[in-house]
């Protein structure tokens, strides 16, 4: 009777498909692997719905109006030695330390300080200042002045309800600047319109004087 010939053992082949099977998902995972990932698109910004200013100044987003809006300086009150070295943000400032002095009246025929511009703004009042030799114009300021000033004009300056005239030789040539608190509106030329416009909007205005 012949010898049965012993089967061959299937596990030697199971074992080198495994081996291979094994290394090429390997090298497969390695490959993936180098490749850098693909960035997620940036979200797009939402456009910015501010006006544009041609000073560079942002308008405040919170107090919309008229003149180009300048940030708070402060309210702080300085003796007058400490505010000579003080850089105001604008020209005329709309803000900042100042020195708790009114102006002398209603119409001025001399400069007012910077210190005391600030501390009459923060009050309420409107500011108009002019450089140039005008007779006419200051006139017609003063006109527009009187139509607002109904008080007493140091308790109107109390009170925040004083519109202000004055020259500015620190202002260009014959331009006209009108100021509230962190607010400045600059003109080329008479413009009844505008001032009217500005003073109204920001004469004692509580809330933008609080900024």
């Amino acid at each position: 009777m012949a010898t049965p010939t012993p089967s061959r053992s299937r596990w030697p082949l199971v074992a080198v498909l495994l081996i291979v099977a094994t290394f090429v998902g390997y090298v497969t995972h390695v490959k993936k692997g180098d490749e850098a990932p693909t960035p997620s698109p940036a979200p797009s910004a939402p456009p910015s719905t501010a006006p544009a200013s041609s000073t560079g100044a942002t308008p405040s987003p919170a107090v919309s109006g008229p003149g180009v809006f300048y940030p708070s300086q402060g309210h702080a009150h300085w003796e007058r030695p400490k505010l000579k070295t003080f850089v105001y943000n604008s020209t005329p400032p709309t803000s900042g330390p100042h020195e708790e002095v009114f102006a002398d009246g209603y119409i001025n025929t001399k400069p007012l300080s910077r210190a005391i511009q600030a501390h009459l703004l923060e009050h309420g009042s409107v500011l108009i200042q002019y450089n140039c030799s005008c007779p006419s114009l200051v006139s017609k300021l003063t006109d527009i002045s009187r139509s607002f000033d109904t008080y007493n004009p140091q308790m109107a300056m109390e009170m925040g309800k004083a519109v202000i005239i004055a020259p500015n030789s620190s202002l260009p040539k014959n331009k006209i600047a009108l100021t509230a608190w962190t607010r400045l509106l600059m003109l080329d030329r008479y413009d009844e319109k505008a001032i009217k416009g500005f003073i109204t909007a920001w004469l004692g205005n509580d809330k933008n004087s609080r900024q």
